[in-house]
């Protein structure tokens, strides 16, 4: 969106990581992590180092716990199953130089974006309230809300879901 503004019609965020203008890109990270650390809601999920051709770092396994209480309550056995057999380790790009960079960003480009946030009513991972906090950092940044969606909106609420993204798609274009 930085680099090519003009091709991105919205940018919508589902439970997701939205980063905002003026702050580095790291700062949503940053801020679950002090969240969830700090009131030990990490439950089984491991860090990792890890060192590739950007230097050092760290990633997060998910662990199986976690995934039942915090990503996947409202969804089926059979998807927390799949997603138990789907994790890998994911890099959290803490100490990646390019994720501090304040001016990465600028407000002539990713701001010029029209973006909506999704938000993930009985998401247990990421709370309402550090959804609606990411809202904050980027005025503008329109709202849907999804009630009884779990962090993986996808597949707790995806009739709601493909609804809210009609609607958003309906919003970009008149006929």
């Amino acid at each position: 969106m930085e680099r090519f503004p003009g091709k991105v019609a919205a940018a919508v965020f589902a439970a997701a990581a939205m980063p905002c203008v003026g702050k580095h890109m790291g700062v949503p990270t940053e801020e679950f992590m002090r969240r969830t650390s700090s009131e030990g809601l990490l439950m089984d999920c491991k860090m990792l180092p890890i060192s590739n051709n950007q230097g050092a770092g760290v990633a997060i396994i998910v662990g199986p716990d976690f995934l039942a209480r915090k990503y996947y309550q409202q969804n089926p056995p059979e998807d927390l199953a799949l997603a138990k057999m789907l994790v890998r380790p994911g890099n959290q790009f803490i100490d990646d130089p390019m994720m501090k960079d304040a001016s990465l960003l600028t407000d002539d480009n990713y701001g010029s974006v029209r973006k909506v946030y999704v938000v993930a009513k009985a998401d247990s991972s990421s709370t309402e309230e550090m959804q609606r906090w990411m809202v904050v950092l980027s005025p503008g940044t329109e709202v849907e809300e999804i009630a009884g969606a779990d962090h993986a909106i996808m597949s707790s609420r995806p009739r709601e879901l493909c609804d809210a993204l009609v609607k958003i798609a309906n919003s970009l274009y008149t006929f």
